[in-house]
């Protein structure tokens, strides 16, 4: 599997994401999401808990980069999809692919939780 280059955690209230899709709706939605993430979430029930646990890991993976998010790590730069229901796989775009390579990491792994009121997510770079 490789060595674990870095480690990023984050933990949100999952009200706090269902707040800011009533305030601000496709805006924050678009920012934040990528397509596959969107079709995913809302494509079950609990999509606000799902969704939570997305910002989480984006929150997770820019701190296992060591760089949190802005210019070298942005909100889209990871996708959070699920093959065939199985566990979470980690896409990263162009951007989130250069970061991972400055690490001299081969790929990101990442383990979504959440309970009635928090999401949380674990990020590793090997």
């Amino acid at each position: 599997m490789g060595s674990i280059i870095s480690v990023g955690h984050d933990m949100i209230e999952i009200e706090r994401v269902g707040h800011a899709i009533e305030k601000y709706g496709e805006k924050f939605l678009q920012k934040i999401y990528t397509p596959a993430e969107l079709r995913y979430a809302f494509g079950k029930v609990g999509s606000v808990a799902s969704l939570a646990a997305r910002f989480a890991a984006k929150e997770a993976i820019s701190k296992a980069f060591l760089c949190g998010i802005g210019r070298q790590f942005r909100w889209r730069s990871a996708s959070i999809i699920h093959q065939n229901g199985g566990a979470p796989e980690v896409i990263l775009d162009t951007l989130g692919t250069m970061r991972l390579k400055e690490l001299n990491g081969q790929r990101v792994i990442i383990s979504l939780t959440h309970t009635r009121s928090m999401a949380s997510a674990v990020a590793l770079v090997i």
